[in-house]
């Protein structure tokens, strides 16, 4: 835009002036308010985990000193259930971090979880120069898949890690030579709580990679174990 004309002269300038002070406003009140419901959460938390903890030493302690074996299977299944609650309320915290930093690009390579790849298992990843927007918790992603191919695919051997470009965007395929997944269950395992184990899983998988806009709300593609 030019401010002054062939002679020199000042040109008139139009515009819209657009007061935004009221919404810098509320989205710092957002900002804040959600600070401090993370921080009381946390702190709820903490102290919540700590009489858990109370809890199940005690409850060790009476299994040993009693000797009625009904009595001893009651105490059993109360610890079970207090141990599940503690897994609960770590489920929690994960799932509070969702979205609470701002996406970020990141490179494909450095968060695939090789540090936790068993001696056993090959992993074979084609993915290097490639950057993806997503949420900071993408290696999450990758690591639950690990843990979903080795606790399901029963004898898996091999890993691979790759992509594909198409007109819908990028697809990355994390693929294994386990058992592999039954027909009717390839949309469910993504439900919370369902299949043999009911913690977030790949119900936290799906909901990371919702949070950037994948086009279902679940991975591009996700195959074997």
């Amino acid at each position: 835009m030019k401010l002054l004309d062939t002679k020199g002269r000042l040109n008139r300038l139009r515009g819209v002036a657009v007061d935004i002070t009221e919404r810098k406003k509320a989205e710092n009140a957002i900002r804040l308010a959600n600070h401090q419901l993370n921080l009381i959460t946390s702190i709820t938390r903490h102290d919540i985990n700590n009489k858990i903890s109370v809890i199940l030493g005690y409850l060790g302690i009476a299994k040993e000193a009693i000797s009625d074996p009904l009595v001893a299977e009651y105490i059993s299944k109360i610890e079970t259930a207090t141990s599940t609650i503690q897994s609960l309320i770590g489920e929690a915290r994960v799932y509070q971090e969702l979205g609470s930093k701002e996406p970020q690009w990141q490179d494909l390579e450095s968060t695939l979880p090789r540090s936790h790849i068993p001696a056993n298992i090959t992993l074979n990843a084609d993915v290097r120069g490639i950057d993806v927007y997503a949420d900071m918790m993408l290696g999450k992603v990758f690591f639950n898949l690990l843990d979903n191919s080795i606790q399901h695919g029963q004898h898996v051997k091999e890993i691979t890690v790759s992509s594909g470009q198409s007109r819908e965007g990028l697809t990355i395929v994390w693929a294994d030579n386990g058992v592999g997944i039954a027909e009717g269950e390839k949309e469910k395992i993504f439900e919370r709580g369902y299949g043999k184990n009911t913690g977030l899983g790949l119900f936290l998988m799906r909901e990371i990679l919702a949070l950037t806009g994948s086009p279902s709300g679940k991975p591009g593609s996700q195959e074997g174990g």
